[in-house]
């Protein structure tokens, strides 16, 4: 079995733990860039994951990131867009020919685990399901 599925109870937590690991980067480099080069994708996922079972209802992911982030729909608005325009090439082929580095994406990393921070007992359990058992800033 390969070490993404063996390691994770399930795809969530993986998904969980790529945004996790995107916020404690410091730097690009040979060893973590997959965490970077996968971000749209695994934000997306992870977001479209924890909303549905938060709101499960037929909102659309913009009403849902508006929800969960509050009423200041910056976040909601800066994550839709990091998260559609990395994670898809629709209208935008050129994404595809070059590297991309976007600041922006550590910012959504950071909102999405500071949200997340706000129900201690589910973050909490997160962290224990990568194997963090005390956080350090």
């Amino acid at each position: 079995m390969p070490k993404y599925l063996k390691e994770y109870i399930t795809e969530f937590n993986y998904l969980f733990h790529q945004i996790y690991k995107y916020t404690k980067i410091e730097e690009i480099t040979d060893e973590n860039y997959t965490t970077f080069y996968n971000f749209g994708n695994n934000a997306r996922k992870f977001l479209e994951i924890y909303l549905f079972y938060k709101y499960p209802d037929f909102s659309k992911d913009i009403e849902k990131y508006k929800k969960f982030f509050g009423e200041n729909g910056i976040p909601a608005i800066l994550t839709d867009r990091v998260n559609n325009e990395y994670s898809h090439l629709a209208g935008a082929m050129e994404r595809g020919a070059s590297p991309i580095e976007v600041p922006e994406m550590k910012k959504v990393a950071e909102l999405i685990i500071d949200k997340l921070k706000a129900d201690n007992d589910q973050y909490t359990a997160l962290l224990r399901s990568i194997g963090v058992t005390e956080e350090t800033e």
